[in-house]
């Protein structure tokens, strides 16, 4: 039983971790669902990027490339539903994070101020079956 429940406790969450990495590269727009001046703020802030993992030889650690801010962002969280990749900086942290379903919020942290904003985004694979 001991061993059943290791088993589960280290492969379950790396199924979802490679089921969502298995759909990049991902084209992302933002959320047409959410309110109005949510979705024209992010028009206007984000507009849209594209997603690609990056190979790095030297360490065994997940890059994805962004085209909006042409951006490195290492894996920083994973868990069954969500990865979250960081980009840190003295000044700001930005923070993608991709749910299950391809639903992406961009987000940026500004230390000095003490403030976030964030913007909501839909993503759909490029990848052919």
């Amino acid at each position: 039983m001991k061993n059943l429940i290791i088993f589960f406790s280290l492969i379950l969450p790396n199924l979802a971790f490679t089921e969502i990495l298995e759909k990049f590269p991902l084209v992302c727009i933002c959320d047409k669902s959410i309110n109005a001046l949510k979705y024209f703020d992010c028009k206007q802030k984000v507009s849209g990027t594209q997603l690609d993992i990056i190979k790095n030889e030297k360490n065994e650690k997940v890059m994805i490339f962004s085209s909006f801010d042409e951006k490195n962002y290492q894996l920083f969280n994973e868990d069954n539903s969500s990865l979250i990749f960081n980009y840190d900086t003295e000044d700001y942290i930005s923070s993608i994070s991709i749910e299950k379903n391809l639903d992406l919020v961009f987000s940026i942290s500004y230390r000095e101020y003490n403030k976030k904003w964030a913007y909501d985004l839909k993503c759909v694979s490029l990848k052919k079956d």
